[in-house]
């Protein structure tokens, strides 16, 4: 599994929306796609148990900004 594909699968399931749904909004916000912070520390939980992750993801703010912002930080930190 790609990061990418934790990602938008943990986006899906919290918000709600099937992740080729996701994959076309991938731009908008965060916020606007109606993701709040204890959505987000639920979708890096979820990141982080599906590429089987030994510690917490730690990543920059920009990184929070839109679904392709997320799956980019989190390929980035983890070669995925």
């Amino acid at each position: 599994m790609t990061a990418a594909d934790a990602v938008f699968a943990a986006l899906g399931r919290q918000l709600r929306l099937d992740p080729a749904v996701l994959r076309q909004r991938q731009d908008e916000s965060l916020e606007r796609l109606g993701l709040d912070s204890q959505g987000l520390m639920r979708v890096l939980l979820d990141t982080e148990r599906a590429l089987g992750l030994a510690k917490s993801l730690e990543l920059p703010d920009d990184a929070l900004d839109s679904p392709r912002t997320l799956a980019a930080g989190v390929s980035a930190l983890t070669g995925r």
